[in-house]
């Protein structure tokens, strides 16, 4: 019994690859840098994957979180809401290995940081995002994705401190389909 669920949870499951449609939800937490403050709150997105062959998609992500900002009357800073919100789009890298399916996505786009923390802010952003996903079924996956959303200039001007500007870091759980 115990061989042939090893077998089955070894069997290979169709990935989604060239000229296949995933989509995917995600909720997590989340946490926004900002003003010298790391708020943490809810955060999730929606992603969209077209496969150009097993390996490489082309993707898209609009995403968001919110964080909750206490008041420090010392600093300056009123209570509220942080916010963040973003659209990308990139290229993610699948290595399809059974059921089990790593992979690394890289995206550029838009993002927006509004809250009580600094002046509201649109920028160039960009996203790097480690996650995994397993096939439940041949088309239902689940997932955690780890993503760094940040300005990519601010990045290689401050490498140690991962760059000096707004920046979120989600971790996110995810379910997709692939059609």
């Amino acid at each position: 019994m115990a061989f042939a669920i090893c077998l089955c949870a070894g069997s290979r499951v169709q990935a989604a690859g060239g000229n296949e449609l995933e989509v995917a939800g995600r909720v997590g937490i989340g946490v926004t840098n900002q003003g010298g403050q790391h708020p943490w709150g809810p955060a999730g997105g929606v992603d969209v994957a077209y496969g150009i062959n097993d390996a490489w998609a082309v993707s898209g992500t609009i995403q968001g979180s919110t964080a909750s900002v206490s008041a420090n009357k010392s600093a300056g800073i009123a209570a509220g809401s942080e916010h963040s919100a973003a659209a990308l789009v990139g290229l993610t890298y699948t290595v399809d290995v059974l059921r089990l399916v790593p992979y690394v996505t890289a995206q550029f786009g838009v993002a927006e940081l509004t809250g009580p923390l600094a002046p509201s802010e649109a920028m160039f952003a960009s996203a790097v995002a480690l996650g995994g996903d397993y096939f439940l079924t041949a088309q239902l996956k689940l997932g955690v994705m780890f993503q760094y959303l940040y300005r990519p200039q601010d990045l290689f001007s401050d490498p140690r401190n991962l760059g000096s500007s707004p920046f979120t870091f989600s971790t996110t759980a995810r379910i997709s389909w692939v059609f």
